[in-house]
């Protein structure tokens, strides 16, 4: 070995990688107002990268089968793509389109991860000979992304395949917005769509029963969510975030603009006028306007299709947000305008706008860490949005107990104010939307539970030091098989192991998943370790979908519950609930699918006969409206 060989093989890796894409999506270039903040830097996590690129979560297979041809695979650890932030931004390039999705999905990741306190892990599945669908022993080390899989104005993540898959089209030839009519639009350089397109597959990595039709809000959640995360990664730019918080003059929630839109140019170049979603208003079609979205309770009785009532919750989650953001800056603005806190004509000084930018994006990065925690923290099966909220609120209230900037109320507000209501709780005070303790619940778990839930601490203290991702499955696998063994056990060992299954949501006759087991290490501002054990415990079955006509087929009926253990005590904290029992529970999802055989969007729901059967939910669901 050389010197000088000797010399780099001692040296640190960098932190981070740069590279160039587009800031939201090709459109802002095309603008002379937005052409200034129509590219950025990310700044995404350092890896070693084979061409294509290929890392430790990513796959780039850039095939196109209408074209029948794969395209080069760039390679991101090219000296003199290094020297230069990786490849210009180039609406015809490739090798660009390669880069542009590896950067947006590694930040997702990013965000994801940073929120869980765990390495994320995509959904697994059967082995290539397994006959049975349940067989989850299968790791999928990689998402795989194909930048040019579809010609068509598609684009959507495939279960089956654990893969992204983006569509290119010809833009729309009545009001293409910025491009020529019939010219190329390519979703897989949007930042919002393949943020969207990463969420689903991370929350599927987390919950991979929450993809099923079993009331209206379950889609629809998925479709929320997903928004969600590409919505608030906005503000992590601070060119885009500086622009448009001068030129709303602070007010985000005033006026159209881009922090609150979703895939612009999807939306104009298929003939939507503007803005595919938009969090904090919408295009009227008979004015020809944009409006602000207001609050509507009954938007939510009346809204079924997924992504229209996804919508709600998505501005729902904004309006907190914008709540939490004008109490953070109410200061600035009485300094600034001195107490009158009405800004005066003109532009607002760049140093205001710097401060606003910098509050906006830390709100903004609260908001989203609070909304990925939460997921730890809902039912395994049959979510409900009102669900989400009591997840919100209880997340938060373990990590920081103390909410002086009454963030979680902000969530409350905005929930009562759309009509998001959850069941079985008597008011929406924070205290009474938090989850109940074991020690609250007319249930409760036996000494026999909580003696072996506290031998699983020497598990997590081994997992934590895993740094292999292969190996935390391989070790998760191995905690939910020893967690199901003795389970089955003790709901044999009598009276005491049938208590315990109630407790659990279980029915002790009946075979039983333990679905997850992840173990997540979280950190609270001041400073405390949140070590927790996060269980998801599942049953189904099949009925009749009507037992007045047969032929309707069965209905798939899901039950169980999450448990979250923390470590530290150890106890069980919470047993988040959906009893295999609930007749009422059943009853609700048999009206919501015969629902759909009256009004005839059970196709959009579902893709075929069965509901449970649904390979690809995602792919009929994202058809032209991605």
């Amino acid at each position: 070995m050389s010197p000088q060989q000797a010399h780099q093989s001692t040296e640190s890796p960098p932190a981070h990688r740069h590279l160039r894409g587009y800031a939201l999506d090709p459109s802002l270039a095309q603008r002379l107002d937005t052409a200034p903040i129509s590219q950025v830097v990310f700044k995404v996590p350092w890896e070693p990268l084979q061409p294509g690129p290929v890392g430790e979560y990513i796959e780039v297979v850039d095939f196109d089968p209408a074209g029948k041809c794969f395209y080069e695979p760039v390679d991101l650890d090219d000296p003199h793509l290094l020297a230069q932030d990786g490849l210009p931004p180039s609406e015809g390039t490739p090798k660009f389109h390669q880069q542009m999705v590896y950067a947006v999905a590694q930040l997702t990741i990013q965000s994801f991860e940073h929120a869980l306190g765990r390495a994320a892990l995509w959904s697994p599945g059967p082995p290539p000979d397994s006959r049975n669908p349940k067989d989850d022993s299968h790791y999928v080390g990689r998402l795989r992304i194909y930048p040019h899989a579809l010609r068509e104005a598609n684009a959507y993540y495939s279960p089956s395949k654990k893969a992204l898959l983006f569509g290119y089209f010809p833009a729309s030839t009545d009001d293409p917005g910025e491009h020529i009519p019939g010219g190329m639009v390519f979703t897989c350089l949007s930042h919002d769509i393949i943020a969207h397109e990463t969420a689903h597959a991370l929350l599927d990595g987390l919950h991979r029963r929450l993809n099923r039709a079993t009331n209206p809000d379950m889609l629809a959640f998925h479709e929320a969510f997903a928004d969600i995360v590409a919505l608030f990664q906005h503000f992590t730019f601070p060119e885009i975030l500086r622009h448009q918080i001068a030129q709303t003059r602070g007010d985000i929630r005033s006026q159209e603009n881009l922090l609150g839109q979703l895939a612009s140019q999807f939306g104009r170049t298929t003939g939507v006028r503007g803005a595919l979603r938009d969090a904090i208003g919408r295009f009227n079609p008979e004015t020809g306007q944009w409006e602000p979205h207001q609050p509507d309770p009954m938007e939510y009785e009346t809204t079924i299709e997924p992504h229209l009532r996804g919508a709600i919750l998505v501005a729902t989650i904004f309006d907190a947000f914008l709540s939490i953001y004008n109490r953070r800056v109410a200061d600035l603005i009485r300094l600034y305008t001195g107490g009158s806190g009405v800004l005066p004509a003109g532009a607002v000084h760049p140093d205001l706008v710097h401060r606003l930018a910098d509050e906006a994006s830390r709100a903004a990065g609260h908001v989203l860490t609070m909304c990925v925690r939460a997921l730890d923290y809902c039912p395994p099966v049959d979510l409900t949005f009102g669900e989400f909220l009591r997840a919100l609120i209880t997340a938060d209230i373990d990590l920081v107990p103390d909410d002086d900037r009454n963030y979680r109320v902000a969530f409350v507000e905005a929930f009562r104010r759309r009509g998001l209501y959850p069941r079985d709780v008597r008011t929406l005070s924070v205290e009474n939307l938090r989850w109940r303790t074991p020690e609250e619940d007319d249930l409760g778990p036996s000494a026999q539970l909580l003696d072996f839930i506290q031998a699983l601490r020497e598990r997590a203290h081994r997992q934590l030091y895993t740094q292999s991702r292969e190996k935390i499955f391989q070790e998760e696998r191995a905690t939910r098989a020893m967690i199901h063994g003795w389970l089955s056990d003790h709901f044999r060992r009598g009276s005491t192991g049938k208590r315990d299954a109630e407790f659990l949501g279980l029915d002790p006759d009946q075979s039983f998943e333990v679905h997850q087991a992840h173990f997540a290490l979280r950190t609270g501002p001041d400073g405390d370790l949140l070590l927790q054990l996060i269980l998801q415990l599942t049953q189904d079955y099949d009925v009749p979908l009507d037992p007045a006509h047969e032929a309707e087929g069965p209905m798939r009926f899901e039950g169980g519950s999450t448990v979250v253990v923390d470590l530290k005590t150890p106890k069980i904290a919470y047993c988040i609930r959906k009893p295999i029992g609930s007749t009422t529970r059943r009853a609700r999802q048999r009206a919501f699918l015969l629902r759909f055989v009256e009004v005839g969007l059970r196709g959009t729901y579902f893709g075929v006969r069965q509901p449970g059967d649904a390979r690809e939910p995602f792919a009929l669901l994202h058809r032209g409206i991605v």
